[in-house]
């Protein structure tokens, strides 16, 4: 099992790698748009990051070992998160997004890579490393989202009723 969940993990970031070369290629034909940085944008992606070197600095010396449990665990987290992924940037379009992953969360793609953060830990670290990686990614999505949302709704007149509509930011079952 050891195998196939490394496979399976290694195959989702490929997906993942793919997915957003695709997209990122396919923006580079649409017209610019301006990115306004706020100290919470900022510092909610560095915790963000943060979140994912944590995990990357726990690895341990020798080779990983990971019980049995965690190895199903990322055999259905990884390919859920990049299947998410795939689909988000495939929902994605002009103007508010309001179809496809985005009916279901108004933020999905904090979701796939939650998912994906925790198999990672899964892999390599023990849970208090994990649980305090998920803290800090939850920390730093719930800064960003802050003025992400309130620049969608100064942005789109619809996104009020959207967020009505759409109750979940990121966390199905959360907000």
């Amino acid at each position: 099992m050891l195998l196939a969940a490394f496979l399976v993990y290694l195959s989702a970031w490929v997906v993942f790698a793919l997915a957003a070369l695709w997209q990122g290629w396919a923006k580079l034909r649409e017209p610019k748009q301006p990115i306004s940085l706020h100290a919470p944008l900022v510092v909610g992606t560095l915790l963000q990051f943060a979140a994912a070197l944590a995990l990357t600095l726990s690895l341990p010396a020798g080779p990983l070992r990971p019980p049995q449990p965690h190895l199903a665990a990322v055999l259905v987290l990884a390919p859920l998160a990049a299947a998410l992924f795939v689909w988000t940037l495939r929902s994605q379009g002009p103007g508010l997004v309001t179809t496809g992953a985005y009916a279901f969360l108004r933020h999905p793609l904090y979701l796939s890579f939650l998912l994906m953060l925790i198999a990672t830990g899964l892999l390599i670290t023990v849970w208090p490393k994990i649980a305090a990686a998920v803290l800090l990614f939850l920390l730093g999505s719930e800064l960003r989202l802050a003025p992400e949302e309130a620049e969608l709704t100064d942005r789109y007149p619809d996104y009020a009723a959207y967020r009505a509509r759409t109750r979940f930011r990121y966390l199905p079952g959360i907000r």
